[in-house]
């Protein structure tokens, strides 16, 4: 279900750096390229203001006075830092092999597999929750390879050549991308089929797209998609999400207990999704994707300043 636009000249002077970065990281020791991501992260934290203002308007606005001055900027340069090594382990990715993708299965350690295989046995679907947190192009491999078939429904990456090469690794490892605008039939029939659903339920809302929640004790506008399929195809949401470990290369990707959603009407749950992401947020705060405007409907005025 493609919505891919049409190919233009500045797509491929964006496409073909991109392969040769592909390239030199297959040339590479997996250490090394993580190192070379590392100081691309410092350098995006030190130089792309922009990007750095928002992410410190959101801390300041999550946090207030429970982190300092000097820690919000300790945790936002480590937040980029993270953010430039997912950017070059997803490099690595790209026309991935059958061998490239047991390498990078072998690093992500699955824990709390029985809490999904009790919401698999008490449902029967399943539908994942999660965000845009750690490594989540790991996850999706992991989980679409080794555990089961997946489908997820994302926006398409503006370059179609890079879209491209993102469906080619995950349909040919057992992951359907599925687009907004069309991809919820497709993925109800995926449910029905046996193949799991995830979904990152973190993003921006616009006001007509969720409902008023608290997420970090202020208000914002929460997704309810999550919720609303799960309560009426009587299937299992199961929070998923993975975290870097301490060794260089090492993820742990992890699954808890299955939301307790059925009796629940759609702002509790949405409440309870929100705590659920923001418990592991609070965790660790630095592998959060800070760059979105997640308070922009009910907050403008703090992107302004």
């Amino acid at each position: 279900m493609s919505r891919i636009k049409p190919v233009g000249f500045l797509d491929y002077l964006a496409y073909l750096p991109l392969m040769a970065l592909n390239l030199v990281s297959r040339l590479l020791p997996y250490a090394l390229w993580c190192q070379l991501g590392r100081l691309f992260g410092y350098l995006i934290y030190l130089l792309g203001s922009p990007l750095r203002r928002i992410a410190a308007i959101n801390l300041k606005f999550a946090y207030g006075d429970e982190l300092s001055e000097g820690e919000r900027r300790s945790l936002l340069r480590r937040n980029f830092i993270h953010l430039g090594v997912g950017c070059f382990e997803w490099i690595r990715m790209l026309r991935m092999s059958e061998k490239r993708r047991q390498q990078i299965c072998r690093r992500v350690v699955v824990e709390g597999a029985e809490h999904l295989e009790a919401a698999r046995k008490e449902k029967k679907k399943v539908i994942l929750l999660s965000g845009h947190f750690g490594n989540w192009e790991y996850a999706t491999l992991k989980y679409a390879s080794e555990i089961n078939p997946l489908s997820f429904i994302v926006r398409a990456i503006e370059n179609p050549l890079v879209e491209k090469e993102r469906c080619f690794y995950h349909d040919r490892f057992g992951a359907r991308i599925l687009y907004k605008k069309n991809g919820l039939r497709e993925a109800i029939r995926g449910l029905n089929k046996g193949e799991d659903l995830l979904l990152l339920a973190d993003r921006k809302a616009h006001l007509h797209e969720g409902v008023p929640t608290q997420f970090f004790n202020q208000k914002t506008s929460t997704l309810t998609i999550a919720i609303s399929l799960a309560q009426k195809y009587n299937a299992a949401l199961v929070p998923m999400f993975i975290l870097r470990g301490e060794k260089c290369g090492e993820h742990r990707l992890i699954f808890e207990p299955a939301l307790k959603i059925e009796n629940a009407s759609l702002e509790e749950a949405a409440q309870l999704q929100n705590q659920c992401i923001e418990k592991q947020i609070r965790r660790h705060p630095e592998l959060w994707l800070w760059l979105h405007r997640k308070w922009k409907c009910y907050h403008p005025e703090i992107y302004r300043r």
